[in-house]
């Protein structure tokens, strides 16, 4: 019986091992057609998993209707551009992993078949297997840096999912407002057309000059126009909700307003309390933060690449006499000779230059923190005398259509008196949404803390 030798027998389960390590390839074909939901039934919401600004347990119940909390929940599940970073997220932590790999031995083998033919010349061949040991230098390095860059992509996808949920929460104000603001616009509208019907009539029968019909109408217009513009703005507000949560253009949402009535600017001892320990929250400051540290170990990667590189392995050969020779080889390469001070140099620069990053985001989080709590103490100012002066306008209001209605005032005179009361029950809308969405970019920058997130990374301890 032919045995085979060990050195083949080696090869041969060194080579069937890769096979099995090996992933397999499957095709997935590119979709055609749109994936977008024609409703929110079919969605399932776990609220539990999501670290929204603010967000604590909430229940999700679409029937009741949505409120603020439940759209940036469902930003959150069903945003097309989060399912694509999530896809990209889990690809960067499978580089991130790969990169923190040592790298696997090399293995060699050689055959040569003499070729003038005689009885004391056999067939020569040589195995052999070699390692470079300067992978073990460094592999501490690219370990740790592979580490905090998989934490970064984790981060990375959490400040998305932060800036998708508060998106949808701006939306949700601007729909909402411009409802509002058509409900009361088209309740003017119609009580307009009804009076200017009977203007007509009264025109028609020689009761009412042609210049008081003329004002009319033109006010009637006017109130027309308006109306069609805010539906106008508030089907494009409606529509790009729709786009943030996933949804079909045509899908209707029935949105629960958030009252704010009470609502106020945190004091600015709170807010420079917050600012200290935004670096500790954020998570795009996290992210960073990781990032940094990994570009460091890079540097210190480059540095320990600098010293010699080893490389040990060891062979076994026969020659075409038949003679059998065990042996090892020893290569030692000199990076410092051929340009690893600059590359050191190179990871140094990108390294200072994520450096400035940090510090920029930093400085602006800081300046538009603070511009926007300026911002927001003048609107509550406004916002409160507006609320203030609704009970007298509503008086005025209906004195006036008191006044219409006995005959006691022309018609222009009311229109006007109404066109007026209602710019203002506009404007306070205006200014209610403007607090809010300032309100909600607030949050935003100020990255309010899911519990995983309390600590800095300088101060963990590497597993």
């Amino acid at each position: 019986m032919r045995f085979w030798h060990p050195s083949r027998f080696l090869i041969a389960c060194l080579l069937m091992g890769g096979l099995c390590a090996c992933a397999l390839y499957h095709a997935r074909p590119l979709p055609q057609q749109p994936d977008l939901h024609a409703g929110i039934q079919p969605l399932q919401v776990d609220a539990g998993q999501f670290h929204l600004p603010g967000l604590k347990p909430h229940p999700f119940d679409p029937a009741k209707g949505l409120d603020m909390t439940d759209v940036a929940i469902l930003a959150v599940v069903n945003n097309p551009a989060l399912r694509s970073a999530r896809a990209q997220a889990r690809a960067g932590e499978a580089q991130a992993f790969v990169a923190g790999l040592l790298p696997g031995p090399q293995l060699n083998y050689s055959l040569d078949h003499p070729t003038h033919q005689a009885p004391q010349y056999v067939n020569a061949h040589s195995a052999g297997i070699a390692y470079d040991l300067t992978a073990l230098l460094t592999h501490g390095a690219a370990k740790a840096a592979a580490r905090a860059s998989a934490r970064q992509v984790d981060l990375d996808l959490l400040w998305q999912e932060w800036q998708v949920a508060q998106q949808a929460r701006v939306l949700f104000v601007d729909c909402v407002t411009n409802e509002r603001k058509l409900e009361l616009l088209t309740r003017l509208r119609a009580g307009m057309q009804s009076d200017y019907a009977a203007e007509r009539q009264a025109y028609a029968a020689g009761n009412l000059a042609l210049d008081g019909l003329a004002l009319n109408l033109a006010a009637l217009q006017g109130v027309e126009t308006r109306t069609a513009n805010t539906a106008t703005t508030r089907n494009g507000a409606c529509r790009s909700l729709n786009e943030v949560l996933g949804l079909q253009p045509a899908v209707s949402l029935k949105l629960v307003a958030d009252d704010d009535a009470d609502a106020h600017a945190p004091a600015l001892a709170a807010l420079d309390e917050s600012l200290a320990q935004l670096p500790q929250r954020r998570p795009d400051l996290l992210a960073l933060q990781y990032g940094y540290r990994s570009q460091d170990e890079l540097v210190w990667r480059a540095v320990l690449a600098q010293f010699p590189g080893i490389s040990f392995g060891i062979t076994r050969a026969q020659d075409t006499s038949d003679v059998h020779t065990t042996g090892f080889n020893v290569s030692i390469g000199f990076p410092f000779l051929t340009g690893g001070s600059a590359a050191v140099h190179a990871a140094e620069a990108t390294r200072d230059a994520l450096w400035n990053v940090y510090q920029q985001r930093l400085d602006e989080a800081a300046s538009e923190i603070k511009l926007i709590h300026a911002d927001l103490g003048v609107l509550d100012s406004e916002l409160a005398h507006a609320r203030a002066a609704a009970p007298e306008a509503q008086q005025m209001l209906a004195g006036a259509r008191a006044a219409y209605a006995r005959g006691d005032l022309t018609a222009p005179a009311y229109y006007d008196l109404s066109i007026a009361a209602l710019n203002r029950q506009l404007g306070t809308l205006d200014l209610g949404a403007q607090r809010q969405q300032l309100q909600i970019a607030l949050e935003t920058l100020l990255g309010l803390p899911p519990q995983d997130l309390l600590h800095p990374p300088v101060n963990e301890q590497s597993p």
